[in-house]
């Protein structure tokens, strides 16, 4: 397990078990830490780069969020948008005091 470090410089995310260094190894800009398990968009898709840094500066980090089912009591994943309007919906709906990012 382990984190991706990701550059929005240059649109990519790297897989580097490493955290001394917070610099994009190619750019050398500062990278974000996401979840290991976050799949970067391709390079040239500027409107999904942008849900994954507007996600981002509201805190998300592309670990779980979790939603509860009040009939079972029980808890369900939710997955990440993938268009800006969803993005506005989820950090609106997800950003609050009964919803985590468990870390």
């Amino acid at each position: 397990m382990g984190y991706k470090k990701v550059c929005f410089n240059c649109r990519k995310a790297f897989t580097i078990s490493d955290l001394s260094s917070l610099a994009c190894p190619e750019c050398g800009g500062i990278v974000i830490l996401f979840n290991h398990k976050f799949r970067p968009p391709k390079k040239d898709d500027l409107n999904k780069w942008a849900v994954v840094k507007f996600l981002s500066d509201k805190g998300f980090t592309y670990n779980h969020v979790w939603e509860k089912d009040e009939n079972s009591n029980s808890y369900t994943e939710v997955p990440y948008p993938e268009t800006m309007k969803e993005a506005i919906e989820f950090a609106t709906k997800y950003k609050t005091e009964d919803s985590f990012d468990i870390y």
